[in-house]
């Protein structure tokens, strides 16, 4: 099943978007919006172990003070949220926002479009209500309710959230890729267990403490899926069997991009090109050419190509140059 839209290591807020605004503002009042996940279903002294809470805990030394605003509801979906939702989350007067919503959408049949419109209006209503307040997205963690086909709403949806978290300048916490497929991390098949719980709240400082995403520098990651879409880019892995395979595509640029992947992609740019001719040049970790390859574009602006690690070690770097640099 292709994806439709379009980080064990805590270090996995992303910072591609430049450096950290040494003004950014002060957090006094952090809310946590989410389900049962949210409210600490399957932690251990839930008041205390809750990722929310490790998470304020760990934020107070460098914001004394802090207090956790917990908006967490058991059982329900952002897509069961009533008009005014982000309006009543406004009304707690959080310095910064923490979004975990998604796996009871899953649960109770929304689609992946429904969810992602939903997504996208709650981040933009709380963007224009509060211009510079950091905003966290998580992604979604693996749930295995669905042995059939545990990760194909997950990983179409959390597509949908990086994608949404570049456009609107959040702070990116990929709590999926952090936990992986780590049963030791989960009390149940869906909640996380104390120590996963721990795991989610360092990821979310780590987030915090990189720069947010943006379109300009873009970054998306996935594990499974035969077609990605994100920004306008297309990726297509060339993936054998079942087993989830690790995509990392960062500093996504008009100059190129950096890939992380052992396994083949056929990329498509997004239409940001003038037509003419172009050499796709892509190097391994040593700055060694592993393959350089023409690319003429048409009317369609965009370039196409296919990435092939081969025996190298990565990451790679792609880049994309024009062949008559002083004509176009």
């Amino acid at each position: 099943m292709g994806l439709l839209f379009l980080l064990v290591s805590t270090d996995v807020g992303r910072c591609e978007s430049g450096e950290k605004n040494a003004s950014d503002p002060a957090i006094t009042r952090i809310a946590f919006l989410g389900d049962s996940i949210t409210e600490g279903v399957g932690v251990k002294e839930r008041a205390r172990n809750r990722y929310a809470t490790v998470a304020t805990r760990l934020l107070a030394g460098k914001y004394p003070g802090i207090t956790e605003i917990n908006l967490g509801q058991s059982g329900r979906a952002l897509c069961q949220q009533e008009a005014g939702y982000s309006e009543s989350v406004l009304k707690q007067n959080p310095d910064a926002v923490v979004i975990q919503w998604g796996a009871n959408d899953q649960y109770w049949g929304f689609s992946v479009a429904e969810f992602a419109a939903r997504y996208d209006a709650l981040v933009a209503a709380l963007r224009a209500a509060k211009p510079r307040m950091p905003i966290v997205v998580m992604t979604l963690i693996a749930d295995f309710r669905w042995t059939e086909n545990q990760d194909a709403w997950i990983g179409e949806a959390n597509i949908a959230l990086q994608e949404i978290a570049a456009r609107y300048r959040c702070h990116l916490a990929d709590t999926h890729r952090a936990v992986g497929h780590q049963k030791v991390f989960y009390d149940d098949l869906i909640h996380p267990n104390t120590a996963g719980a721990e795991v989610m709240a360092k990821t979310i400082v780590a987030a915090l403490e990189a720069p947010p995403l943006s379109v300009e520098k873009s970054a998306v990651s996935f594990d499974q899926g035969t077609e990605v879409r994100f920004l306008q880019n297309v990726f297509l892995p060339k993936r054998e069997g079942t087993e989830p395979q690790w995509v990392h595509v960062t500093d996504i640029n008009p100059k190129g991009m950096n890939i992380e992947s052992q396994i083949p992609i056929a990329i498509r740019t997004a239409p940001i090109y003038p037509a003419g001719n172009y050499r796709i040049v892509i190097r391994d970790e040593s700055g060694a050419v592993v393959n350089t390859i023409a690319s003429d574009v048409n009317w369609s602006r965009m370039n196409s190509f296919t990435f092939d690690p081969k025996d190298h070690a990565g990451p790679f770097r792609v880049e994309i140059l024009p062949e008559n640099p002083a004509n176009k």
